[in-house]
């Protein structure tokens, strides 16, 4: 075990190595003095809970350049589906539910409606 604190800001002396990771949980261990080794038990803590990614379908709908309506869906299917839904019940859309079909009417119907999905991440808390 080192010496000193491997905190950079820190040259108190050493008091505990806890795991670090780089690739892989506890690939290697780091001396830290006892306040340092706190601090950091609960940033790990704290980052284990709030680091889950996940990937978000966002459907945007501008009307004139205005926003009209933004969702959040689980899955670029379920977006696809919402903008339908979108267009049943503001814009008089009385075609399938296939989307190639609702993209094909925009294209025909409306000139000024600009529809956009994208996929986000987000963070969550478990």
């Amino acid at each position: 075990m080192e010496a000193f604190c491997q905190n950079p800001y820190c040259e108190s002396p050493s008091f505990k190595e806890v795991p670090v990771s780089v690739k892989k949980p506890s690939d290697q261990v780091r001396a830290l003095c006892a306040p340092c080794e706190e601090a950091y038990t609960w940033g790990v803590q704290h980052g284990r809970k709030t680091t889950e990614a996940r990937k978000l379908w966002i459907l945007a709908v501008a009307d004139r350049g205005i926003i009209a309506d933004v969702r959040a869906y689980c899955s670029k299917v379920d977006a696809e589906k919402g903008l339908i839904k979108y267009l049943r019940k503001y814009q008089s859309y009385n075609g399938d539910d296939n989307v190639q079909v609702a993209y094909q009417w925009l294209c025909e119907h409306d000139e000024y409606l600009g529809v956009d999905i994208v996929q986000q991440k987000h963070l969550s808390v478990s």
